[in-house]
């Protein structure tokens, strides 16, 4: 039998009330100021030369765009059978479901990331949100993060409807 949890995202709201401009204002560029600015006399390189101005307001669209759908519509999808985890992060442009074999895994639990030291820098999750926990398991010799950013009574809920149904 097959579970499903749905995990949604935390929002910035300040990134969901504030990039749909800049997104209208990078299509108002893209669209109507890049065209005039790259108007000449002869056909053919004006569209060259349009294409090669488009592309670097195409990257920076598509990447605000990807920022905006997760943060505002995003999703974690967490299917749990009895064979295999699978991974879905829903409104995540170009993602792909990852899947995990149980019998694989060796141990699941609750990571805090409430203080994240890495050789470069220590970051302090826990000063402004309580929602700085993982569930994560061992495969092999490595730490596997499945779902990030979550609060502990949340946490606890999923890795006991993991461990109900491996």
């Amino acid at each position: 039998m097959t579970e499903i949890i749905t995990i949604k995202n935390k929002r910035n709201w300040f990134i969901a009330i504030f990039l749909p401009f800049g997104l209208l204002i990078l299509i108002l560029i893209m669209f109507v100021i890049l065209p005039i600015a790259s108007a000449e006399n002869t056909y053919l390189l004006s569209i060259l030369h349009y294409i090669i101005l488009l592309i670097p307001f195409l990257g920076f669209f598509i990447l605000f765009l990807n920022i905006w759908l997760w943060n505002t519509f995003g999703k974690v999808i967490l299917e749990i059978s009895s064979e295999k985890l699978k991974v879905t992060n829903k409104n995540l442009l170009f993602s792909k479901p990852k899947e995990y074999q149980v019998s694989e895994i060796e141990k699941i639990s609750i990571l805090d990331m409430g203080i994240e030291k890495t050789k470069y820098y220590v970051r302090f999750n826990s000063l402004f949100s309580k929602s700085n926990y993982s569930i994560a398991f061992k495969k092999g010799s490595k730490t596997i993060r499945i779902i990030d950013w979550l609060t502990i009574e949340n946490a606890n809920n999923i890795l006991q409807r993991i461990n109900k149904n491996r």
